[in-house]
């Protein structure tokens, strides 16, 4: 199935079981072969100030792309030294080089026109010209061509999904697109305790990352329940570690969604001692930096706001109370090296993922797993940024890119 048609189906199924807001973002382009000028959801435009014109060659239209691909919302970079142009939208990107008849769409090499290796991508009186159908269906944008009138209308429809609601422990987005399928992502295995949600890793035996929510109805007066224990819900195959999985390791069982987090209840508290929350963290490292940390979210949503958190860690080898090691409960058990926290607060309010703007504070650490580490949490203040390029997450993908790129820049230590 054609990845326009396959779209069109995953729409009307969503709007279906509700899935969808109640509106769908649409952009319908039209150009015409030989007319220099464009029609962008009916307003018409140049092309480019170069009064660039769509042509036939080898019987496949070219057009001069990054007009076109910018009113759907996407980009087209241009790389001199290869020669290359690299074409994005929405998670999609196409890599395409000058005078060659392959392309690379997010990694894997296609031929643009099995059917002739002529057609490829040019450079015409000083503009790239690319093949128009090729790249609109590999970024999953509809083509249609009216040969009586020479015109191209180009439809790309983009789901709106309902924001989260307040609250959701998954407001700020999914950050590795980690699913609940045991089968295909062992490694990213997505779990929701009704308290925080979390990706799991089979192979290392800990969660890769845990992302919750923190406001006043989160915060009671429960007890430590401290009722440390395997966690069942595991798949039945999977290796489930033991509450007494980390004895004798120098390491403690660290929560990743701390146990002072979910005191609104015994039923939530006792979520936290789950070990599928817990990662062997350095003594000094999760009783003073990281709990100097947490409590200062704490006073935060206190002082009348809520916070947003992102917790997990990486890398492989840590240093507890005893030596540096890789692996803890015979192997079983991945000691991360490093372990990092992101947090967005907000003042107390409605519709918190709209409320998140440029100005909003977002604290984010990173420490090393080792029990030499500094009390004062300011220490390992870093950014956004930098956290994902360690791990690959997206960390912040509900916000929109453009508050995104403001936000993961900055490093904020008040």
């Amino acid at each position: 199935m054609k990845r326009t048609h396959l779209l069109a189906v995953l729409v009307t199924i969503l709007l279906v079981a509700g899935l969808l807001g109640a509106a769908l973002s649409s952009t319908t382009v039209k150009l015409w072969i030989g007319n220099a000028s464009m029609s962008v959801n009916g307003v018409q435009q140049p092309i480019d100030p170069q009064g660039t014109k769509p042509v036939i060659v080898e019987g496949r239209t070219l057009v001069p792309i990054r007009a076109v691909i910018e009113a759907f919302g996407g980009s087209a970079v241009w790389e001199s030294s290869t020669r290359k142009v690299t074409v994005t939208l929405g998670k999609d990107s196409l890599d395409l080089w000058i005078d060659k008849p392959q392309a690379s769409l997010n990694g894997i090499a296609l031929a643009i026109d099995a059917a002739n290796s002529a057609v490829v991508p040019t450079i015409t009186n000083g503009r790239t010209m690319l093949p128009l159908r090729f790249v609109a269906q590999s970024l999953a944008i509809d083509v249609q061509y009216a040969d009586a009138t020479k015109m191209i209308t180009l439809t790309h429809v983009k789901p709106t999904l309902a924001l989260p609601a307040d609250g959701s422990n998954l407001l700020l987005g999914n950050p590795s697109n980690a699913v609940h399928d045991s089968s295909t992502s062992p490694d990213n295995y997505l779990m929701d305790s009704g308290y925080y949600v979390l990706s799991y890793d089979r192979d290392r035996a800990a969660p890769n990352w845990v992302s919750w929510y923190i406001g006043s109805s989160s915060l009671g007066s429960t007890s430590r329940e401290n009722d440390f224990r395997a966690d069942t819900s595991l798949p039945a195959s999977w290796y489930q570690v033991q509450a007494n999985g980390y004895s004798g390791s120098g390491f403690d069982r660290g929560h990743n969604c701390p146990s002072a987090d979910r005191t609104s209840t015994v039923a939530a508290n006792s979520s936290t001692f789950l070990m599928t929350n817990m990662i062997p963290q350095a003594p000094n490292n999760n009783q003073r930096t990281w709990d100097n940390f947490e409590n200062y979210l704490r006073s935060l949503v206190k002082q009348g706001n809520e916070v947003y958190v992102v917790m997990g860690s990486y890398g492989k080898g840590g240093t507890g109370s005893k030596t540096y090691q890789t692996t803890i409960d015979s192997g079983h058990v991945t000691v991360p090296a490093y372990i990092w926290k992101v947090s967005v607060v907000l003042s107390n309010g409605d519709k918190d993922l709209s409320r998140i703007t440029t100005s909003t504070r977002v604290i984010a650490i990173d420490t090393p797993n080792t029990n030499g580490v500094n009390s004062k949490w300011q220490t390992y203040l870093t950014n956004v940024d930098a956290i994902e390029a360690a791990t690959g997450y997206d960390l912040l993908s509900n916000v929109p890119t453009s508050i995104q790129k403001v936000l993961e820049a900055k490093i904020d230590g008040n």
